[in-house]
């Protein structure tokens, strides 16, 4: 059952439109994630979740109840901003506690509730400590315990991982996750980061220029593209003009254009086995990345640069090399609808087997 629902949810910034027709709903307890680019509007729409911000018209619903005149202290919403906005002049315990002594909490259940909360993030031995003396996950912790000090029903992220250093960062999603689904709390969080939202989140909302482009699980959202968009957003996809020029892959209309990921595509060294050899073509090493475990080898084929992932116990493949290049499958555009389409080899193959 929907927990939080957005309906018909518009919002302007004098002539600029930052939300429109937003629809959508989250179930209690899930962990959703708002992704799209910078501009894109997802911050917006969890400030108006949150109280932050009012919708110029639409519903924002909590738990069966349209709150668009409720402040957001009255909302049962714990925030944690992006710069964690920790109060430079008060220790770890003030910080946490701030909101419980605001509501005039007795001390005696204040100083129950932090220490309780300093051992949920891990933070023992820090309460006297002030924001300066922490370190940036830390500060992170801190943020996210004091937004957890009054007990919410929502929690709300805004790109909460935004100021920490890569590996500190991998950590922390690992430990967020793990947070949320002990707590069992709704909570929403914001990125622009594709992988963080496919690695934590439950559920992802897909914004694009103030709409909703798609909702769905990280795994259906990868597999399943509903819109152009999203095809090429998701998934590092190489857009292609001219995919009929491909090998085994034939233009349904004309004004298509298609979708190209890494992982459909094979690069090989010449000599080297290819289980459907004679569906290969020849392309050009124009570009290689070391990813750590793989290196990424971008291919010049039919005008387009292309990517593709090999392991680094392959063979070296050289800058300027001529490679076998096979494409598995690709996304196609049609009517701004996103289709799957396999290489026509593959099928002709199996049934020769």
């Amino acid at each position: 059952m929907a927990y939080v629902e957005l309906h018909d949810i518009n919002k302007h910034f004098k002539k600029f439109h930052a939300s429109k027709n937003i629809n959508f709903s989250i179930e209690k307890g899930k962990l959703v994630a708002l992704l799209g680019p910078s501009g894109s509007g997802k911050t917006t729409i969890l400030r108006m979740i949150a109280g932050l911000e009012n919708p110029d018209s639409g519903e924002v619903i909590i738990d069966g109840k349209v709150v668009n005149n409720i402040p957001g202290s009255e909302r049962g919403i714990g925030f944690v901003f992006q710069n964690y906005a920790l109060f430079r002049y008060m220790t770890v315990f003030d910080n946490i506690a701030f909101g419980l002594r605001v509501k005039k909490t007795p001390e005696s259940k204040v100083k129950e509730r932090v220490n309780e909360l300093l051992e949920l993030i891990n933070c023992q031995g820090l309460e006297k400590r002030y924001p300066s003396q922490l370190s940036g996950g830390q500060q992170q912790r801190v943020a996210f315990a004091r937004a957890l000090a009054h007990n919410p029903q929502i929690l709300l992220l805004d790109e909460p991982f935004a100021a920490i250093d890569a590996k500190v960062r991998l950590e922390l999603r690992t430990w967020l996750r793990q947070m949320i689904t002990r707590l069992n709390i709704t909570s929403i969080f914001v990125t622009h980061d594709q992988d963080e939202a496919i690695e934590v989140a439950d559920e992802i909302v897909v914004t694009n220029k103030g709409r909703v482009e798609q909702v769905g699980s990280p795994q259906e959202l990868y597999k399943n593209p509903a819109t152009p968009f999203v095809a090429e957003f998701i998934g590092n996809s190489v857009a292609v003009e001219n995919y009929q020029d491909f090998r085994y892959f034939d233009r349904k209309q004309e004004g298509e254009k298609a979708y190209i990921r890494p992982e459909f595509v094979s690069v090989f060294k010449k000599g080297e086995s290819i289980q459907y050899a004679n569906s290969a073509e020849e392309g050009t090493v124009c570009d290689k990345i070391f990813r750590g475990s793989s290196i990424e080898i971008k291919v010049k084929i039919h005008g387009n640069i292309i990517s593709a992932i090999r392991s680094i116990n392959d063979a070296e493949i050289n800058l300027g090399e001529k490679v076998d290049v096979f494409i598995h499958r690709l996304y196609i555009v049609k009517d701004n609808e996103v289709i799957l389409a396999n290489n026509s080899s593959l099928v002709e193959e199996e049934m020769v087997i």
